[in-house]
């Protein structure tokens, strides 16, 4: 997809940024890793916050590259439950084990750990797709985007969202801990 999807999503929120600063990353991008293991964000991805960011595999084959402030403001809220409980030492060690920073260079590109890129079933192509407040990194094959007509579905899943009054740092740590669902 073109720049036309970031476009829309400008459109329709009114920005290219939340009102805290946070970048929006919106469209669906198709690139070809060169020899050194490297792809450029788009142009419409790049901004004064993209100079530093976390790349975090995901639980769909695939990768997930946050600005690193969003993934430093998860550390914080979550760093006061971590100095006493094992559980969370413990889920704390597992992410910190295969989270990675990244930097891109003067161009854009980003080098990406060919392990990484395997274990998501990259092999020389990849996807890049605006996931709102982070970017997705996907095998083509591993991509199954839906139609317009059926995105009622995840809008539902957003109000289910909306409306939770769960503690979500304490889902994730206990899922990531094996205690979970």
């Amino acid at each position: 997809m073109d720049v036309g999807v970031n476009r829309f999503i400008q459109e329709i929120i009114g920005a290219e940024k939340l009102d805290d600063g946070s970048p929006l990353y919106g469209g669906e991008y198709s690139h070809t890793l060169d020899s050194q293991c490297r792809v450029t964000l788009p142009s419409a991805w790049r901004s004064e916050n993209a100079s530093r960011m976390v790349l975090f595999p995901g639980r769909n084959r695939d990768l997930m590259l946050y600005p690193y402030e969003m993934f430093q403001n998860f550390i914080l809220r979550a760093r006061p439950g971590v100095m006493a409980n094992p559980q969370a030492q413990m889920a704390f060690a597992q992410i910190g084990r295969v989270v990675r920073e990244v930097r891109p260079d003067k161009q854009g590109r980003i080098k990406l750990e060919w392990e990484l890129l395997q274990a998501i079933g990259v092999e020389k192509e990849l996807l890049m797709i605006g996931s709102l407040t982070h970017i997705k990194l996907c095998a083509p094959q591993n991509w199954q985007p839906v139609e317009m007509n059926a995105v009622g579905v995840f809008l539902d899943e957003i109000q289910k969202l909306n409306d939770a009054n769960t503690d979500r740092v304490g889902d994730l740590l206990m899922q990531l801990t094996g205690k979970g669902n």
